[in-house]
């Protein structure tokens, strides 16, 4: 299987620019990273074969402009909304992984329109306050991260381009960890919902998280990935690939075991 090439380009929104990777073909998914910014995983690639991947960076991250008026996850989501409408040109499906599943669940609350099917990897704003969250050690971070170290991706970016990464996000977040007016917002989410963990998951922890994605989604699956811990899309990622590729592709009947699949 050839690998997708991936190009970058550059688009002028009403608040600022905005910087987005794209490559493959076929319906379009939106992908919202995490944390550690953007990067091309290796469930990525393989879903780009079959999917026109967009994959914006969120402003300030990566040295990106930051955006005056876009200071909230909510401001975010609106953001995306808006590069939806100029860049993907109609509804598209939408990926949010850890962060970006935060902010990709306020786009399917506030702008339902926007959004046919929605995919939440281990995201985040939905942990009880002292309960999971990034840790500073870096050898702790890695091992909260990847059930599978050695699946971890070559390091793209310095520990101090990673540490300004994570103080953008912190702004963003302005110091929630269970946003309560999400948990409110739930219920006018009206895609169809694919709510995806790692069963070692320490950093969104699944019990309480999942469940309340889970009660609040009305149209939502909650499925779990075994032996994956926070970064599903390294860990497992044919795995990952699979069940997403599955959802998108062929709505509620993925719970369907397909024969020519096994």
């Amino acid at each position: 299987m050839t690998a997708p090439s991936f190009s970058e380009q550059r688009i002028e929104l009403s608040n600022g620019p905005l910087t987005f990777r794209t490559g493959g073909v076929g319906r379009p998914i939106l992908h919202l990273h995490g944390t550690g910014g953007p990067n091309l995983s290796p469930m990525l690639e393989n879903l780009a074969q079959r999917h026109t991947i967009y994959q914006p960076v969120a402003p300030g991250f990566d040295g990106m402009p930051a955006h005056p008026s876009t200071r909230s996850v909510t401001d975010l989501a609106d953001l995306q909304s808006e590069f939806i409408r100029k860049v993907i040109g109609g509804p598209s499906d939408v990926i949010g992984l850890s962060f970006g599943g935060w902010v990709a669940a306020w786009l399917a609350a506030r702008h339902a329109d926007l959004v046919d099917q929605l995919v939440l990897e281990a995201p985040a704003g939905l942990r009880d306050p002292g309960t999971g969250g990034l840790p500073d050690d870096p050898a702790e971070l890695r091992r909260m991260l990847y059930a599978v170290p050695e699946r971890a991706p070559k390091p793209t970016r310095s520990p101090e381009a990673l540490a300004r990464n994570r103080q953008v996000r912190e702004g963003y977040a302005a110091g929630i960890s269970l946003d309560q007016a999400l948990l409110e917002a739930l219920p006018r989410i009206k895609a169809r919902t694919l709510i995806l963990f790692g069963t070692k998951d320490e950093v969104c922890p699944v019990e309480k998280t999942g469940r309340r994605l889970k009660a609040g989604i009305t149209h939502s699956h909650l499925s779990f990935i075994y032996g994956a811990a926070h970064a599903l899309e390294y860990d497992q990622p044919e795995r990952v690939a699979r069940l997403i590729g599955a959802f998108l592709e062929r709505g509620e009947a993925f719970l369907v075991r397909n024969p020519e699949a096994a």
